[in-house]
């Protein structure tokens, strides 16, 4: 990229706040996808960004973007690169779009139950603002201290207690984003309008491929009388499934559910281990009981057993852990780049596939088998928020190694692939990113060219994150 471009958007920015020097941009040569799971996307992470740019607000952002689209180069937003799927990597010769510094709570209302954050707001930040105004933030994922609301926005983010409040963009009442051509458009932030086509959700999931989101009105929640943690112990997954749909069918509505069996075996292995289901209800005190009554009662008929109830509350305490390692490790790193490629001594994956209820069963018993004769064993079996979310993860130790990335990388988009067939969805999660672009298409069929038509009308140049979600 030449000394022009850089000496452009200083103009635009600030000097201070756009720079091409390679300690600056260390941090934004990529997100937490590492090469040793990323298979076939893993040589388009080595691209080296042009320059990065720390916008303070949506004006200059406008102009950054309405400056890039005449000089047609490509625009890469940057949350707090936490994301799993490659959807923050950079585009060789990019600019990176930093919302580092866009980090203002702009106003939180208890009567409407709505806080209003820039994107550059850590999850965890907006948790505390919203807690000493006597709110809660629904979204609650691991990466609450490491991930940004306009990320979590963009990947349409789910999170511990997505069984009660849903998907990130489940809360969204309304958003601010700046479009390719510099526009910026507002849509309300109004429960439920039925006034056409809800602009927002052009922006939520679609990793800033449609805009660059520049403030969102969140729904918040009231603090609850009483919240309870809980965990029960069933022999076999099929056990604690069962038990989960059962409740669901009993109208039991958990705010958590964290179900799954771990194993550490050095082999694969068919027989079934037993399993453990974490979960919390929250609200008032008498219907909290209730729900948990019947609950024991649900899960007793399929042989569970309540656990510890120091267990229960050491999952809970602790599920940020993994976050916060992120943070210390890489994020707060003096080479995030060097620590985020990292040595691996195996290969692995963590799955996020959505099914219905009525396959779940029937998926994990095909991938068990497939994974067997494969020779990759099965870390971990879960259902996360809802009985159709379930979760694997499988590892592969190394052996020949890119042989072995290859070979992982195919029983991947084998087992995804399946799941799309049983008439699910590849990733329920984390979004597509760069990983998973070469699925899109079976995921979409048709409607992949509807979207490709909506993005061309917006961003003709395809500007914004181009090679992401839609090819």
């Amino acid at each position: 990229m030449g000394k022009g471009i850089l000496a452009d958007l200083r103009r635009i920015v600030g000097s201070d706040e756009a720079s091409d020097q390679p300690h600056l941009m260390s941090r934004y040569v990529g997100d937490a996808l590492g090469a040793f799971r990323a298979f076939q996307a893993a040589e388009r992470l080595n691209a080296v960004p042009g320059v990065v740019v720390w916008p303070q607000d949506s004006d200059q952002i406008s102009r950054v973007l309405r400056y890039a689209q005449q000089q047609r180069v490509p625009v890469v937003p940057y949350g707090g690169g936490t994301g799993v799927f490659g959807a923050a990597a950079p585009i060789e010769d990019c600019i990176i779009v930093s919302l580092d510094r866009m980090n203002e709570t702009l106003g939180l209302s208890s009567h409407d139950f709505t806080g209003a954050f820039q994107p550059g707001v850590v999850l965890s930040d907006a948790a505390s603002a919203l807690s000493g105004a006597g709110m809660l933030l629904g979204h609650d994922p691991w990466s609450r201290p490491i991930a940004t609301v306009g990320g979590a926005i963009s990947t349409d983010g789910v999170g511990y207690t997505a069984a009660r409040h849903g998907s990130m963009g489940d809360q969204v009442l309304g958003i601010e984003a700046v479009l390719a051509d510099g526009e910026i458009i507002r849509t309300r932030a109004s429960a439920k309008p039925t006034n056409g086509l809800p602009l927002d959700r052009l922006l939520i999931g679609t990793e800033g491929t449609f805009g660059v989101v520049t403030e969102a009105t969140i729904r918040t929640f009231p603090f609850p009388e009483k919240r309870m943690i809980a965990c029960v112990e069933f022999p076999t997954f099929e056990a604690g499934f069962q038990a989960i749909c059962r409740l669901y069918a009993e109208q039991v509505r958990p705010s958590m559910i964290d179900y799954g069996t771990e194993s550490d075996s050095a082999t694969p292995s068919e027989t079934d281990e037993d399993a453990t289901l974490y979960i919390s209800f929250e609200g008032f005190k008498e219907d909290v009981e209730a729900q948990w009554k019947r609950t024991l009662d649900i899960c007793r008929r399929y042989d569970g057993a309540e656990g510890s109830p120091a267990e229960a509350m050491r999952f809970w305490e602790t599920r940020h852990a993994s976050g916060e390692r992120y943070k210390r490790n890489v994020l707060e790193n003096q080479d995030p780049a060097a620590s985020r490629r990292g040595s691996q001594s195996f290969r692995m994956d963590y799955l996020h596939v959505s099914l219905p209820v009525s396959q779940v069963l029937e998926y994990r018993r095909i991938c068990k088998r497939l994974f067997a004769d494969r020779g990759i064993r099965v870390r971990e079996w879960s259902i996360w928020a809802r009985p159709e979310f379930f979760s694997f993860l499988i590892e592969q130790e190394v052996d020949d190694g890119r042989k072995t990335d290859a070979e992982l990388g195919r029983v991947v988009d084998e087992v995804l692939t399946l799941a799309q067939q049983m008439g699910g969805s590849m990733e329920y999660c984390h979004g597509v990113g760069m990983k998973l672009s070469h699925l899109v298409a079976a995921e979409h069929g048709s409607g992949l060219d509807v979207m490709r038509r909506l993005k061309r009308s917006i961003d003709p140049n395809n500007i914004l994150n181009p090679g992401k979600l839609l090819g």
